[in-house]
């Protein structure tokens, strides 16, 4: 082999190795993300629940937390791509495996923040308690079907 074919090769090699370790970071990085919204998705609804529960005096700060569970909704949807199925994750498998359930499961959460948002808006306390009630139920069926329990 010549110097040159050599030192080719090698660079092959290098590349290889450096887009491989890449993707993995890549890919952890998407974990890490998608762990960091899913806690900002719990962060807004237990701050909520301490309002609706009088714990807290602030009332006014659930329009906010409406509004940031919303868009948090939307972005719940990218959070899961193809490759992030492995290290410490508390996601099942069956995300992958079954898509359109899945799928399914993002969006009543989305249509339920949306609800949210407008029951955040009308001022009305019951109304947003119930609205509260029917987000955390799609959380909990998210979490039933696509969560590890830990």
């Amino acid at each position: 082999m010549t110097g040159f074919v050599r030192l080719f090769s090698a660079a092959l090699c290098v590349a290889a190795v450096l887009a491989t370790g890449a993707a993995v970071a890549d890919d952890e990085g998407a974990i890490k993300h998608r762990q960091a919204i899913m806690k900002a998705v719990g962060g807004h609804m237990s701050a909520m629940a301490a309002i609706l529960q009088g714990r807290v005096p602030f009332k006014e700060d659930l329009k906010g937390h409406a509004h940031a569970q919303a868009e948090l909704a939307k972005i719940a949807e990218k959070v899961f791509p193809l490759g992030s199925d492995f290290g410490e994750t508390g996601a099942k498998p069956e995300i992958w495996a079954k898509p359109e359930e899945f799928k399914q499961a993002v969006t009543a959460f989305q249509a339920e923040t949306e609800a949210l948002v407008k029951a955040a808006e009308g001022g009305d306390m019951g109304a947003f308690g119930a609205q509260f009630r029917k987000v955390g139920g799609t959380c909990k069926g998210c979490h039933d079907s696509f969560r590890q329990k830990r």
